[in-house]
């Protein structure tokens, strides 16, 4: 029984490619903030948590910079990819999670975000021009968003690549959900299968 449920739960990582992610999107200047049941993970003011890591051409940089404009009228650290920088774009691994948010700034047509399956499978790619206002203006909500992926229940999210090909595409404030542990789905798997049997005992019972 155990081979199967994790031979399941494999079976659900791989067909990353396959499956479908959403994300929703809240104007704001300032961050409007994670969303409900999310912890914060990213934040550049201190280190990633745990199964978080960056590689790529990740900078940081508090307040302007002649690199990059920071996300609206947040002057703690942030993150950002420019076309200055080789490479000009950095990944974000993470644990498998049911869904990802973060605080996009001055959004850009040049900014692009893909969403990450298992293997580094493209599950989905959003661009700044996706939005009705992409002019990079760190004042106005219209491009300052917090942006959150979910998953669609087949394939959890395993990281996101972000890539600027212009000044800079910058972002912070990473929060997420994971999915549950393998151990977690076991308990889960088997709660339901006595649930079942017990159903299944009183319909005896009462014939």
């Amino acid at each position: 029984m155990r081979t199967f449920i994790f031979a399941g739960i494999a079976a659900c990582a791989l067909a990353g490619s396959a499956s479908a992610v959403t994300f929703t999107s809240v104007p704001g200047a300032p961050d409007p903030g994670m969303p409900a049941g999310h912890t914060m993970v990213v934040t550049f003011d201190a280190p990633e948590a745990a199964g978080y890591s960056w590689s790529g051409g990740l900078a940081t940089a508090i307040g302007n910079s002649p690199a990059a404009a920071a996300p609206a009228l947040d002057l703690t650290r942030y993150g950002y990819v420019s076309s200055a920088i080789t490479p000009n774009m950095a990944t974000l691994s993470t644990p498998a999670l049911k869904e990802i948010s973060f605080y996009w700034g001055s959004i850009d047509t040049y900014n692009i975000v893909e969403v990450l399956g298992f293997g580094g499978a493209v599950l989905h790619m959003v661009s700044g021009g996706d939005f009705s206002v992409a002019d990079g203006n760190q004042l106005v909500p219209g491009t300052n968003r917090r942006v959150t992926f979910f998953w669609d229940g087949a394939a959890p999210i395993y990281g996101l690549k972000v890539t600027s090909t212009g000044i800079a595409f910058e972002f912070d404030d990473f929060s997420a959900v994971p999915v549950p542990e393998p151990a977690s789905w076991a308990m889960m798997i088997a709660g339901f299968g006595l649930i079942g049997a017990a159903a299944r005992r009183r319909r005896a019972l009462l014939a």
